[in-house]
């Protein structure tokens, strides 16, 4: 018996060590968790986490956020991630004319080409009928053949489409993302992803290494679709889509906007409703396109006013 209770004892030692010592991995990880400052641009979420140092960076303040890019350069390099400011040459001169722009733009690949050729985005629902995939892919080939480098938020359905025509077409393409660029959304379009730096295009985001996605990101990429873009073409969008944000910003920065003709897609209320609100080139057939394109090229570009 005396022999039993000390081998108990002594399982009953080490459970506890164990136990100490997995609470202090924890509480190791935990305290990196309150310095992971690549949240701080979440401001729910490093509220909550990062109380102890939560006056130290703000991501409202242009300072801050330079001084946040600055510290982590290096180590975003390595990932093959850059950034630019206002000040840049290379920095996107479409964005800088939009009241709302980003202090500064992280990127992946060849930012350059943006102000180096025409950008139209190529947008629709990521619920698509077969007529709009072939549609999508089709327009992002013509695309590439006019040498215009193509726009959208790499999401599924048509924007995933009318990428995959660009490259076809030996084009160019943007995809800008709603959080840090080492968060590919959705994850199906890593590979894509990929072939878009590999084809001397770019990935964009207003959003550091490690930021992870919320709901008000996605429509707030949406200015960022138009307002790069000399011009905005829906082809396939229900009325109650995120596709329409993107219009109304479209709208309000004063682009150039087309739809496809509600009856050559299916799911098409969104492409009806701007119909018939007017103020839009409707495109019936690949001359309208072409129209649509020449327009496009030929445009002068406006700066956005901020009325007071």
């Amino acid at each position: 018996y005396n022999r039993f209770k000390s081998v108990f004892s002594i399982l009953a030692s080490v459970l506890i060590i164990l136990l100490i010592m997995q609470h202090r991995n924890l509480e190791q990880k935990s305290i990196q968790n309150n310095i992971n400052f690549s949240l701080i641009y979440d401001k729910e979420y490093y509220w909550e986490h990062n109380k102890d140092v939560s006056e130290k960076f703000d991501r409202n303040d242009e300072t801050d956020i330079l001084n946040y890019a600055e510290m982590n350069k290096n180590k975003w390099k390595n990932m093959g991630i850059e950034y630019c400011t206002v000040e840049d040459e290379w920095y996107p001169n479409t964005l800088k004319k939009i009241t709302d722009r980003p202090v500064l733009l992280y990127y992946r690949g060849n930012i350059e080409i943006i102000n180096e050729y025409h950008n139209i985005a190529v947008i629709g629902s990521r619920k698509c009928s077969l007529k709009g995939r072939k549609i999508s892919y089709d327009t992002g080939k013509y695309l590439a053949e006019k040498n215009v480098n193509v726009v959208n938020g790499l999401a599924l359905g048509c924007d995933t489409e009318a990428l995959k025509g660009t490259i076809a077409g030996g084009g160019r393409c943007i995809g800008i993302l709603p959080a840090g660029l080492d968060d590919i959304l959705p994850k199906s379009n890593q590979k894509l992803a990929d072939e878009i730096v590999m084809k001397d295009g770019c990935l964009i985001s207003e959003y550091p290494v490690g930021t992870p996605v919320k709901k008000y990101q996605y429509v707030r990429r949406d200015r960022l679709q138009s307002g790069l873009s000399d011009g905005v073409l829906i082809v396939e969008a229900e009325e109650q889509s995120g596709t329409m944000h993107t219009v109304e910003f479209a709208q309000n920065q004063y682009k150039r906007l087309a739809c496809y003709y509600h009856k050559l897609v299916e799911l098409s209320s969104g492409n009806r409703k701007l119909e018939e609100a007017g103020q839009i080139s409707v495109i019936e057939d690949k001359k309208r396109l072409e129209e649509f394109v020449e327009a496009v090229m030929k445009e002068q570009t406006y700066e956005q006013l901020t009325l007071f």
